[in-house]
């Protein structure tokens, strides 16, 4: 038991330094790099912005590529819940639990705060107030020309009640929410192979910049050799 305990002490504190190892030369490599490119002026502060540029950008592509897939088979499973159900009017409009999704959390927040899926979804209740609010701004707007007085209008903006409120996709946009939320030809297994690729390109990157560089560099000193008049 001792022998036993001694292994897995001595094994963590190896898997430790490891990774220490690893963290640091990964800051070495990005922060702490010694190479200079005289002829573009950059050193090891432009290094390392240009290859954390590089990695935001592939991060970015990986959620976008995640967003992508989110949807159009999360989101777009409800728009075409809506669509499936007919719910293209005021008047077949569903509340979120007749349509089967009370326990889903994304979409509960979604019909609130998402703007790519508020674009088709339209709430109700929602859609009787704006048009009150309108009304009663035309109404005052006519008294204020009256009053000068009087101060600026104050829109109020509509709490969407998830549990009561109803939702529907109108006619006129059902062809358009079919095409945007179209779930085909996405996967999540895409999106993870996606973000693989994306690794991999950053890998290259990193690996390849280096000699990029090197090129311009060379190429930069030999434009900077040659006397003005010669150009």
């Amino acid at each position: 038991m001792k022998y036993a305990l001694l292994n897995v002490i001595t094994e963590t504190a190896e898997a430790v330094t490891e990774e220490t190892t690893l963290l640091e030369n990964l800051r070495q490599y990005f922060y702490d790099s010694s190479e200079v490119y005289e002829n573009l002026n950059m050193g090891t502060g432009s290094l390392f912005s240009v290859r954390l540029i590089i990695f935001g950008l592939c991060i970015g592509l990986a959620l976008a590529g995640f967003g992508v897939v989110f949807n159009k088979r999360v989101l777009g499973g409800f728009v075409r819940k809506l669509l499936k159900d007919e719910c293209l009017s005021p008047d077949n409009a569903k509340t979120i639990d007749e349509l089967g999704y009370s326990t889903n959390l994304f979409i509960r927040l979604a019909v609130r705060k998402s703007t790519s899926l508020r674009r088709v979804v339209k709430c109700r209740e929602e859609q009787l107030f704006l048009e009150e609010l309108e009304q009663k701004r035309t109404e005052y707007q006519n008294k204020r020309a009256e009053d000068r007085s009087l101060p600026r209008f104050k829109k109020t903006e509509y709490k969407i009640d998830i549990t009561n409120d109803r939702f529907y996709i109108p006619e006129e946009m059902k062809y358009m929410a079919d095409i945007k939320f179209e779930q085909k030809g996405t996967s999540w297994l895409g999106a993870v192979i996606f973000v693989v690729i994306m690794a991999i390109v950053f890998v290259a990157a990193m690996v390849a910049l280096p000699y990029i560089l090197d090129l311009i560099n060379d190429a930069a000193g030999v434009f900077n050799s040659v006397p003005s008049n010669q150009i």
